[in-house]
């Protein structure tokens, strides 16, 4: 039933099903309230099959498993195959390796450089600029694959003052969007 794993074939057959019991009812010669019942059990049973079937569908076996395939050391390099399952490739000696560490070695797991401590990375300290707008927007205009930058200046019109100058806090926002643009 390969057709009851897209939901279009689904919903058509769900319908008909839906359609067809309140006419065959209806044509039965039924009460108004009997169709209405028998209609309302239909639709719970429908509703009830297709939760049933996208849950299959959506998740058979639960969350994903990790399989972990080791090549061998003078193999390859191994060959992307597309899977049900994601997979992931690592060499024998990087496995070894990693299994033989002790805690007293230089840490050397899974191809990674020895990790050491690393001095505290300081921000830099820039004065504040209050960036005219008039020279963004020339920025902006000569590189019209940016489209966003000229939205972006666009907005920020209205923040500066008669001068076109915006205020020092918009320094940051600037720096960030417009990057290396920038002169200076």
């Amino acid at each position: 039933m390969v057709f009851l794993r897209r939901p279009l074939p689904r919903f058509l057959l769900w319908a008909i099903v839906l359609v067809g019991v309140a006419v065959a009812t209806g044509l039965g010669g039924l009460a108004w309230w009997w169709i209405v019942l028998i209609e309302l059990a239909a639709w719970a049973l429908v509703t009830l099959a297709e939760r049933v079937i996208s849950n299959r569908l959506r998740s058979p076996a639960g969350p994903r498993q990790w399989e972990l395939t080791v090549a061998p050391a003078a193999a390859a390099p191994a060959e992307v195959v597309p899977t049900d399952q994601p997979t992931a490739v690592v060499p024998a000696e990087e496995l070894v390796a990693a299994a033989t560490a002790t805690v007293d070695t230089p840490r050397r797991r899974l191809g990674r450089p020895p990790v050491g401590p690393t001095p505290p990375r300081q921000p830099q300290q820039r004065a504040p600029v209050r960036w005219n707008i008039w020279s963004l927007e020339r920025v902006a205009r000569e590189h019209p694959e940016s489209e966003e930058l000229g939205f972006l200046v666009l907005s920020l019109r209205e923040f500066a003052d008669s001068a076109g100058q915006l205020p020092a806090d918009f320094d940051p926002l600037v720096r960030e969007s417009f990057g290396d643009l920038l002169a200076g």
